[in-house]
């Protein structure tokens, strides 16, 4: 999908936080996550699945991603 910046390298051992997940620490709904993936504020590893039609992948945002985006944002809103 356009729009998403994804993330080639990750460290194996790191926690992932599924775009549900992920938006409990930030206080916001789902929906919003995507937003922010999408817009470039919140980068994203694409996991590709099995099956399904066009582009199936499963979207998840490294526990480093998290902290910098909570980080840098520390403060507004």
């Amino acid at each position: 999908m356009a729009g998403f910046e994804v993330i080639t390298e990750v460290d194996t051992f790191e926690k992932m936080y599924s775009l549900k997940e992920a938006a409990g620490p930030l206080g916001c709904s789902r929906d919003s996550v995507v937003r922010l993936v999408r817009g470039g504020h919140l980068r994203a590893v694409e996991f590709p699945r099995m099956g399904g039609r066009g582009r199936n992948v499963k979207r998840q945002i490294p526990e480093s991603e998290l902290r910098r985006f909570l980080e840098r944002n520390r403060g507004r809103g």
